[in-house]
């Protein structure tokens, strides 16, 4: 059982990082939302440009929240990966008899 929580915490710790780091490649690569930000600042009170860049917000919540999940399953990943570790260490030593 310890084998396998090491081995399943790996690969949660692997697959969360792997996710996290995506979106944030992602939330830098991201010209739309910048260039939609930059024309509502310069054209205050148009409800086009203003409702564009609402859409890049949105778009940019999303993109946000996949860093903060991919976080969240990297630390699934390393607690289940502590836990397997501990499991295994308590198994390993010999019971006092």
């Amino acid at each position: 059982m310890a084998r396998a929580c090491t081995v399943v915490g790996s690969v949660l710790a692997i697959l969360g990082v792997a996710v996290a780091l995506l979106f944030i490649v992602v939330i830098a690569r991201d010209d739309v939302y910048r260039r939609a930000q930059l024309i509502a600042t310069r054209n205050p009170g148009n409800a086009m440009y203003d409702a564009e860049f609402g859409v890049a917000r949105i778009r940019r919540g999303f993109e946000t929240v996949g860093v903060v999940a991919g976080l969240l399953l990297a630390l699934n990943g390393a607690t289940l990966l502590g836990l397997g570790v501990i499991a295994g260490r308590r198994h390993e030593r010999p019971s006092p008899s």
